[in-house]
């Protein structure tokens, strides 16, 4: 029962089959524990002790099921779901995303990207930034200091490393000092 009235059964979202699906839920509730079970059969029987009129005439077997299903929904709904315990559920729509939107942004957005990146003009290579470091093509000032220059041009060693005022460089090299004040040079022969 509950297969056939689940929302999402079929694509049907509507309040009519969560309301359904709401009483087939308080009424397993109420008939899968035993203790509740029986409470429910004696009300059955209790009430319809009490709606009996005293009538002579018989009533057919028709009629009779008709009050029977009329009282069970009677006190199903009076006798077991009690007003501040059961909430009418809200029905909650799922948010559909808007995949087919998405990819389409996505892929214009990456036809722009390359649109602009064929247009662009390729980067200049950047001369020399004065921070010596390791590679850097050096030239040689007045006072013996060293400099960056460009490696196209004339150019006087290249840095194999960088190394503070207080070490020694190794036996391989030279040492010179940076021009800016960043430590000792040591080039290359």
């Amino acid at each position: 029962m509950v297969r056939k009235l689940h929302p999402d059964a079929d694509g049907r979202e509507t309040a009519d089959f969560s309301l359904a699906l709401a009483a087939v839920s308080q009424a397993w509730s109420v008939l899968g524990n035993t203790t509740s079970r029986r409470l429910y059969d004696e009300s059955l029987t209790v009430k319809s002790k009490r709606q009996q009129a005293p009538n002579p005439k018989k009533r057919s077997v028709d009629e009779n099921f008709d009050n029977y299903a009329d009282d069970f929904t009677d006190n199903f709904t009076n006798d077991f779901i009690d007003d501040a315990d059961f909430e009418v559920p809200r029905v909650i729509v799922r948010a559909k995303v808007p995949w087919r939107f998405m990819l389409s942004l996505v892929a214009i957005l990456a036809l722009v990207i390359l649109f602009l990146h064929s247009i662009s003009s390729p980067s200049i290579p950047q001369g020399p930034d004065s921070l010596i470091q390791s590679g850097s093509c050096v030239a040689f000032d007045s006072t013996q200091a060293v400099y960056e220059v460009s490696c196209d041009g004339p150019h006087d060693g290249v840095v194999r490393q960088l190394i503070g005022f207080d070490r020694i460089c190794s036996s391989d090299t030279f040492g010179y000092r940076d021009r800016q004040g960043m430590g000792i040079a040591c080039l290359e022969p």
